[in-house]
């Protein structure tokens, strides 16, 4: 009990610390000025392209590739609490941004990419260090831990390097995530606790309705060139997704030797399909309609959480 109690004080101490940072560098205008962004330039000069492909990491296709990897091929739970951990850190990514309101630097200073929205916390940093370090978490490996710090501060930096956030976005996306990631950890048992209480089909669907309600009143109330289309669909996509998975498939995930290629053909056939899915609802949907932007997210996740699954295992993958 007493070390329970020492590990709540230390969590709560880091939960305290992080606020304070965010606090005090919104304050600073030092580290939303392009000088930092120009000194890592000249620092590492050349290094566009590689920056260019590095800021991919922390993009969403990738996510949903490690994410379908492990749902499908690894351990259903983790994957299951993964993405909704992720989807509720782009939640709140996206009103943080909405109440700091902080412009991005000049799109004269952009290389390569474009981007929208407001800037502040960085949304890549915050995704990046929350789903990088979530696995790390469940993984519990030091290696694993070094590569996914290694790929939140690249994924990082390159977003400064690319021109499209300031310093002061990344520290501040940084310990947003970092947030996240300590609730979790004091509250994960808690949650479980709570949701083993009730039927799950119940708890799926209330996270639909929740996406709904928001992605209505997030539009109605909040006039902005970006809508809440991406968390919103995401959370829908995942209610309706994992509901229809549980009800008509509930498939499990056989580790046996003989049972391995077939692990394997699931998950290379699932990534194209999905990929295929997204990009060509990317090609076609006009993202600045608010339910085209949510519907591209809720088309993806039900078809990789439920469609996909019904197939491979109707088939025997």
């Amino acid at each position: 009990m007493e070390r329970k109690k020492r590990l709540i004080i230390i969590q709560s101490s880091f939960l305290f610390v992080c606020v304070i940072l965010i606090t005090i560098f919104l304050f600073l205008p030092l580290l939303f000025e392009f000088t930092w962004n120009e000194a890592l330039r000249d620092l590492l000069p050349g290094a566009t392209y590689f920056f260019r492909y590095i800021t991919e990491l922390g993009g969403t296709l990738i996510y949903l590739g490690i994410f379908f990897t492990i749902f499908w091929g690894i351990d259903k739970s983790i994957a299951k609490s993964l993405l909704f951990v992720y989807v509720s850190s782009n939640f709140v990514n996206f009103y943080a941004k909405a109440i700091i309101a902080n412009e991005r630097p000049p799109e004269s200073n952009w290389l390569l990419i474009g981007a929208s929205h407001l800037s502040t916390p960085s949304g890549h940093a915050m995704s990046s260090t929350v789903f990088w370090g979530f696995i790390s978490m469940k993984i519990e490996r030091v290696v694993m831990w070094i590569l996914s710090i290694l790929i939140i501060i690249l994924v990082g930096f390159s977003r400064m390097y690319l021109g499209v956030h300031w310093f002061g976005d990344i520290l501040t996306g940084w310990l947003f995530g970092i947030i996240i990631l300590i609730l979790v950890m004091m509250f994960e048992d808690q949650v479980r606790n709570f949701i083993g209480k009730y039927n799950i089909l119940y708890i799926y669907f209330g996270l639909v309705v929740l996406g709904v309600i928001f992605l209505i009143l997030t539009e109605i109330f909040y006039q902005s060139t970006y809508n809440f289309g991406t968390p919103g669909g995401q959370m829908i996509g995942l209610g309706l997704g994992f509901a229809l998975e549980h009800k008509y498939v509930n498939f499990e995930i056989n580790h046996e030797s003989g049972k391995r290629r077939k692990l394997i053909l699931r998950i290379l056939i699932g990534i194209l399909l999905i990929s295929v899915i997204f990009l060509g609802l990317y090609l076609i949907i006009d993202s600045s309609i608010f339910w085209m932007s949510a519907l591209q997210y809720i088309i993806t996740l039900i078809v990789g959480i439920f469609v996909w699954p019904y197939i491979f295992k109707k088939f025997d993958l």
